[in-house]
């Protein structure tokens, strides 16, 4: 197996268990996951786990936490080159124009489609993060607290900016939930979507063509929101 650059043994190690243990976790739960199973997944002595993380509960955790990471720099990345030094980079801009507000959340959606529908890692972080929807644990805090939370009220921010809604409003962090579905539909639902499609891979071009429609939808409830303010 080729060694992964700039990585020592002990920290590719851990990267093993941790894409191990978001993969059995994400199939088969928690509690059906043993430890033996995860480390012969990951390729290492069951020790492992007890020495990197403390024990399953801790790899659980770095799993999470790994999403996190993950998540948080595919989306949000360095969409807003527009905002002042002074503004934290986790915040968009207080004055930021509705047409840029609008061109970051289509960009964001870009990303999201493009991870979702081609990432190898996006099938066993999907797998992980509906069990844990589904039946909330431990992780889901951290799943919450540095991810869903974080996001979704940076995206509400933009969406206000764009339609002029009040960014915390009932309607506005809907909007935002519904936009978010539309992309994670495509993801959860990948088999029906291929064979109504008749599509044999989910490619660049497949790609492309889910996100330029799920940006018409956005775009046109932007633009109703907008005609609708009084």
């Amino acid at each position: 197996m080729a060694r992964t650059p700039n990585l020592n043994d002990g920290e590719q190690t851990r990267q093993a268990l941790i894409r191990a243990g978001l993969d059995l976790f994400g199939r088969h739960g928690f509690d059906a996951s043993s430890i033996r199973e995860i480390a012969q997944a990951a390729g290492v002595n069951s020790a492992g786990i007890a020495y990197h993380f403390g024990g399953k509960d801790g790899l659980r955790r770095a799993c999470a936490a790994f999403i996190v990471e993950t998540m948080r720099a595919r989306l949000l990345g360095a969409e807003m080159p527009a905002e002042p030094p002074s503004e934290p980079p986790s915040e968009p801009p207080a004055e930021l124009p509705p047409d840029l507000a609008l061109e970051i959340i289509l960009q964001i959606i870009d990303r999201a489609v493009a991870f979702a529908a081609r990432a190898p890692e996006s099938e066993m972080i999907a797998r992980f993060v509906v069990r844990e929807m589904m039946e909330p644990t431990p992780a889901f805090e951290l799943l919450y607290d540095g991810l869903v939370g974080p996001v979704h009220g940076r995206v509400c921010r933009l969406w206000g900016a764009a339609t002029g809604m009040e960014p915390e409003a009932r309607d506005t962090r809907l909007a935002v939930f519904a936009m978010i579905g539309q992309v994670l539909y495509f993801r959860l639902a990948r088999p029906a979507v291929m064979r109504r499609m008749e599509w044999e891979t989910l490619g660049e071009d497949e790609a492309q063509a889910i996100s330029a429609t799920i940006r018409r939808a956005v775009r046109a409830t932007v633009v109703a929101a907008r005609g609708a303010r009084p």
